[in-house]
């Protein structure tokens, strides 16, 4: 497995719905969209509150995307 598919890859959410964790799984998938509101607030707010464009608005999507990654797989498969 190569740096970016250790880190940033899905094999955190395979080793959490082979778990048979149904409770877990849905409760991640919430946090990652309350997250990913959260984030988007902040750089609205960050930015002066101005409405932010949809280019920003993908890019500060992709960076939480790429940081919930980092913490599920670190959760899920580099911990055990």
């Amino acid at each position: 497995m190569g740096l970016i598919q250790k880190w940033f890859g899905f094999n955190g959410w395979k080793a959490l719905s082979t778990s048979g964790k149904v409770g877990a799984t849905i409760l991640y998938r919430v946090l990652f969209f309350a997250g990913l509101a959260a984030s988007i607030i902040l750089y609205s707010y960050i930015s002066g509150n101005e409405e932010p464009s949809i280019i920003w608005i993908a890019v500060v999507g992709f960076i939480w995307f790429l940081i919930f990654q980092f913490f599920i797989n670190l959760i899920f498969v580099n911990i055990s």
